[in-house]
């Protein structure tokens, strides 16, 4: 899929909606969803933020149980690769690509129709 950004405001939006998702649950809250190009990104960026939530949260349970503690330790490490896929493909976006993420993409197909 080919979408091309409307102006560089959409771009920068786009690109900052990976690492701080919250931007792009704005962007889906208000108009500027009219953008193809924003809205593909904003919803590809609430699936790719939610499901670090998920792993989180997983992660939180299991280490709950005795003699799992140490699996606490991937949390950082999860957690830092997030980081870094994050502003990777806040990257890409800025540069005005379209992308899939693994998983993620399949999940969130359904809401980036038009």
């Amino acid at each position: 899929m080919t979408l091309t950004p409307g102006s560089d405001q959409d771009r920068l939006l786009a690109g900052l909606g990976y690492p701080i998702w919250p931007v792009a649950i704005v962007v889906l809250l208000t108009d500027l969803k009219r953008s193809a190009f924003l809205r593909y990104h904003a919803v590809q960026s609430v699936g790719l933020g939610l499901s670090y939530v998920v792993v989180a949260i997983a992660l939180a349970i299991v280490t709950s149980v005795p003699g799992l503690w140490w699996l606490g330790m991937l949390t950082w490490w999860i957690g830092l690769v997030w980081l870094i896929l994050a502003l990777v493909y806040g990257y890409r976006a800025y540069q005005g690509q379209t992308f899939t993420i693994p998983v993620v993409s399949d999940l969130v197909a359904r809401y980036q129709q038009t």
